[in-house]
C-alpha cells in the first residue's frame, strides 16, 4: 500500500473512532476571539496531530510530580507509581497509536495490586498556566474499581535551566478527578473543585455561584470510558468555569493568591489509599487501565 494510501486509511480509521476533527482555532462550542497558546495534538499517523513522537512529547511534558527535583513518582494516597520506559520498550507507559496517546497501567514482575505494585503513566506540562488561559482535553478513561483518572492544575514551574519556582501547595484546580471505588465499577461519578486541603481559612475559601454538581459529584448518566468526551476549564480571572462537552456545568468563585503560575497535570491514577475506601473487588485487568488521549489545548481569550 502506498504512502498516500496509508495516509488516507489512518485518517478514516481516526475519524471512526474520534469522528471529525476538532478545530483548534477556538475551545470546543465556544464563541468569541481566541489565541491558541499550545495544541498537543496526538497521534502516530494523523494530519493534524502535532505530537506524533516520543521526542516530541518529551518536549513538552515530564513524567513526574514537580516535587522532590521534579523526581516525585506518586502519592501516598494511590497504589501506582510513574515510569517513563524508552520509546519502543514494550513496558512503556506512554503509547502513540494512530490516533491518541494512551497513558497505560500495568502490574510489573513481582507486582499486584497493593501500594507501589502499580505502573502506570502520567504528563506533567512544562508549559506555566495563568488565569485567563482556557485549558481543555479530549480523553477516553480508565474504568473498573480502583480507577481514579485525573485532570488537574498544581502550582509551581520548572523553569527550562532545571530550576524551580516557589512550589506552594495547595491550592490546585482539579478540572476532574473519577474515584471508582465501592459500588462504581464503571466511570460514571465526576468530581471537580478548588482543593484546599480542608484549610479554606489559610488557602482562600472557595465558593460556587453555580452549579450541577451535588454534594461535588456530576453524574451526567453515561460511562466516561465508553467513549471521548471534552473536559474544560475556562479559567476566568477570579471565577473559574468547568465545562464538559462544551457545556458549563459550575463556577466558583476563588481568588488564585499564589505567586506563580500552575502547570497542568494527567495523571492515570491506580488503587486508592483514603480512609473508609474499599476497592478490595478491583481486578488485575491492564486492559481496563487506558486512559486515552485525543488533544489537550490551551487558549487565552482575546481582549
Amino acid at each position: 500500500m502506498s504512502i498516500i494510501a496509508l495516509a488516507a486509511a489512518a485518517a478514516t480509521a481516526c475519524t471512526a473512532l474520534l469522528g471529525p476533527p476538532i478545530d483548534p482555532a477556538r475551545p470546543y462550542k465556544q464563541t468569541g476571539e481566541f489565541e491558541l497558546v499550545k495544541d498537543y495534538t496526538f497521534g502516530r499517523s494523523r494530519k493534524d496531530a502535532t505530537i506524533d513522537t516520543r521526542a516530541k512529547l518529551d518536549q513538552e511534558f515530564f513524567y513526574r510530580y514537580i516535587y522532590e527535583n521534579g523526581k516525585l513518582d506518586g502519592l501516598k494516597t494511590y497504589w501506582s507509581y510513574h515510569r517513563d520506559y524508552p520509546d519502543g520498550d514494550p513496558r512503556s507507559l506512554h503509547v502513540f497509536d494512530d490516533c491518541t496517546l494512551t497513558l497505560k497501567g500495568r502490574i510489573p514482575p513481582g507486582g499486584g495490586l497493593k501500594p507501589r505494585g502499580l505502573e502506570s503513566g502520567m504528563l506533567r506540562g512544562k508549559l506555566p498556566v495563568t488565569d485567563g488561559m482556557y485549558i481543555e482535553m479530549r480523553a477516553k478513561l480508565p474504568t473498573g474499581v480502583g480507577a481514579w483518572p485525573a485532570f488537574w492544575l498544581n502550582p509551581g514551574v520548572q523553569y527550562p535551566d532545571g530550576k524551580f519556582s516557589e512550589l506552594p501547595w495547595p491550592p490546585e484546580i482539579d478540572i476532574f478527578e473519577f474515584f471508582n471505588w465501592q459500588g462504581r465499577p464503571e466511570t460514571r461519578v465526576m468530581t471537580g473543585y478548588v482543593q484546599t486541603h480542608k484549610n479554606p481559612e489559610r488557602y482562600g475559601p472557595p465558593k460556587d455561584l453555580w452549579t450541577k454538581f451535588k454534594k461535588n459529584e456530576y453524574i451526567p448518566g453515561f460511562d466516561f470510558s465508553a467513549d471521548f468526551h471534552v473536559f474544560s476549564l475556562d479559567w476566568v480571572k477570579d471565577q473559574p468555569i468547568w465545562l464538559l462537552d462544551g457545556e458549563p456545568i459550575k463556577q466558583t468563585y476563588y481568588v488564585w493568591s499564589k505567586p506563580v503560575p500552575a502547570h497542568i497535570l494527567v495523571t492515570n491514577q491506580l488503587g486508592m489509599i483514603l480512609k473508609g475506601v474499599d476497592v478490595s473487588s478491583m481486578k488485575a485487568d491492564e486492559s481496563q487501565w487506558n486512559y486515552a488521549i485525543d488533544y489537550i489545548r490551551v487558549w487565552r481569550r482575546k481582549q
